[in-house]
C-alpha cells in the first residue's frame, strides 16, 4: 500500500461521548482519507467540520482517521485510527517468505477481526457517519486492500452498528482491480445518501457499474471553506508578478513499472525547470507551492537541484520555496501570487476561492473539470503530455487576462458555496434541533 497507516491503540471516546444523556446529543464521525499529509484533504475536513458545526451546534464530533495522532493534534478533536495494522515491512521472498505465509495470513485474518470488532465499538451509538469528500474512491497508487477496503469495512460497521451513511462530495478517481469495484460499490449501496464532486466522478462510478441518476453532483466540499479561513489576496493593479507553481511525484503504480515513471518524472521535472527558466528570465516571482507535506517535499528538492545545474539559484533569482505542514501555511502562501500553475487540485481550487487565476498541469480529469467550471477550460494540459511552449501561451494569455476573468472566478465561487449550502441541509438538516 502506497501511503504508511499508523499503528496505535484505539483510543476510548471521552466519556462525554458514551455517557447516558437526559437529552440525547448528536453524535457524528467524519471518514476520509486524513492524516496522511495531504493538505487539499485536510482542507476538505476542515470545511465539513464547520458546516456541521454551523448546522447541528453542540454536536459531538470525531474522526476516522489515517493518523489519528495527527489529527487529534490538528483539530483537538477525539480521533480514532482506521486501522491498527501496519503494512510498513514487506513480505519477505523466496522459500523463507513462502514458508511464513500461513503465518502471514493468520494475522492478517486475526488483525482483521480486531479491526472490524474495533471499528463495530468505536461507532456503537453514533447517529451518522459522514464519507467526507477526498478522493477516495479509487485505487490509485494503491490496491484493493487500500482505500477502497477501509472505506468498505467503516461503511458496513457503521451500518452494523445501526448508523446512518452518507458519501458527500466524494471524488471517484481511477479503478482498476475488480475487488476494488466490488468495495467501493458495495459501500456505495450500503449508504443512505451519495454525492459526487463533478460530473466526471459519477460518470466513472456508473461506468464502473454504480448507477444512481438521482444521486446529486455538488462543487467539492472546500468551497464552502469560512471566508475568515481565507487569506486575503492583496489589491493591486492586475499585473501578473508572482507565480505559484505546485509540484507533484504523479505515482500510478497500475499503469507504469518504476522504470517507466522515472522516466516521465524525470521528463516532466526537466519541463517544470524550462518554464521557471522562461519565467525568471521575464522576471516573475516563483513561489514553489507544496500541497502535500509528505510527498512534495522530495519533488521540491529534486527541482532545486536541477535547477542549480543550470545556474539558477534560488536566493539569486528570487524563487520563494518555504514548505508548509498546515492549510493555514499553504492558503497564507495562495494568497501572495497572481497566477496558481500546479498539479495538485486544491493549489488549483484554493487560489480560485481567492479569485486567483489557475492554469492546471491535470494528473486526472478532476483538474479539468474543476477549470472547466470556472471558464477556465483552456488553461490546461495533461502532465503526462506537457509541452512547456504551449504552457508558456497559456500562461501568457492568461496574464493579460486577470482583469476580465477575476470577476468570472469570484462569481462562480459565490455559487458554489451556496450551493454547498443546500447541501449541508441536505446531510444534516433531519439532525437540527427543531
Amino acid at each position: 500500500m502506497s501511503s504508511q497507516l499508523v499503528q496505535e491503540e484505539i483510543p476510548s471516546i471521552p466519556q462525554s461521548f458514551s455517557a447516558p444523556r437526559a437529552a440525547k446529543r448528536v453524535k457524528v464521525a467524519l471518514f476520509g482519507i486524513f492524516g496522511i499529509h495531504n493538505l487539499g484533504n485536510e482542507c476538505t475536513l476542515q470545511a465539513i467540520l464547520q458546516g456541521a458545526r454551523r448546522y447541528l451546534p453542540g454536536t459531538d464530533l470525531y474522526v476516522i482517521s489515517f493518523d489519528a495522532a495527527d489529527t487529534r493534534r490538528r483539530y483537538g478533536l477525539p480521533a480514532v485510527p482506521v486501522t491498527k495494522q501496519s503494512f510498513g515491512h514487506p513480505a519477505r521472498r523466496g522459500l523463507i517468505g513462502l514458508l511464513f505465509k500461513p503465518f502471514r495470513i493468520l494475522r492478517r485474518i486475526k488483525n482483521e477481526l480486531i479491526d472490524w470488532t474495533a471499528a463495530v465499538k468505536a461507532l456503537r451509538g453514533t447517529d451518522l457517519v459522514v464519507m467526507s469528500g477526498t478522493g477516495m474512491l479509487t485505487d490509485y497508487a494503491t490496491s484493493a486492500l487500500g482505500f477502497p477496503y477501509h472505506v468498505f469495512r467503516w461503511t458496513a460497521a457503521a451500518r452494523l452498528a445501526g448508523c446512518k451513511v452518507r458519501f458527500v462530495g466524494v471524488g471517484v478517481g481511477p479503478i482498476y482491480e475488480k475487488l476494488s469495484r466490488w468495495f467501493i460499490t458495495k459501500a456505495l449501496s450500503l449508504a443512505d445518501y451519495r454525492s459526487f464532486r463533478d460530473q466526471n466522478s459519477k460518470d466513472r462510478i456508473r461506468k464502473n457499474g454504480f448507477i444512481r441518476d438521482t444521486d446529486p453532483v455538488f462543487p467539492d466540499l472546500v468551497f464552502s471553506l469560512a471566508k475568515e479561513s481565507l487569506a486575503k489576496h492583496p489589491a493591486g493593479d492586475n499585473t501578473v508578478r508572482e507565480v505559484g507553481l505546485g509540484v507533484m511525484d504523479h505515482r500510478d503504480v497500475h499503469l507504469w513499472n518504476n522504470e517507466e515513471h522515472q522516466a516521465q518524472y524525470a521528463a516532466y521535472l526537466e519541463k517544470m525547470c524550462e518554464f521557471i527558466e522562461w519565467l525568471v528570465g521575464h522576471k516573475y516571482t516563483v513561489r514553489i507551492l507544496q500541497g502535500d507535506s509528505r510527498h512534495d517535499a522530495g519533488t521540491r528538492a529534486e527541482l532545486k537541484f536541477l535547477l542549480a545545474e543550470r545556474g539558477i539559484q534560488y536566493d539569486e533569482c528570487g524563487i520563494i520555496d518555504q514548505g508548509n505542514d498546515t492549510i493555514e501555511e499553504l492558503i497564507a502562501q495562495i494568497a501572495k501570487v497572481d497566477i496558481v500553475v500546479s498539479p495538485r487540485f486544491h493549489n488549483l481550487l484554493l487560489g480560485l476561492m481567492m479569485d486567483i487565476p489557475a492554469i492546471s498541469i491535470s494528473y486526472d480529469p478532476k483538474n479539468d473539470c474543476l477549470l472547466e467550471g470556472f471558464g477556465l477550460g483552456a488553461y490546461r494540459q495533461a502532465l503526462t503530455e506537457l509541452d512547456v511552449n504551449k504552457l508558456i501561451d497559456q500562461f501568457t494569455s492568461l496574464a493579460e487576462q486577470v482583469k476580465r476573468v477575476k470577476p468570472l472566478i469570484a462569481g462562480k465561487a459565490v455559487e458554489y458555496r451556496a450551493s454547498l449550502e443546500d447541501q449541508y441541509e441536505l446531510v444534516f438538516g433531519e439532525f437540527a434541533a427543531k
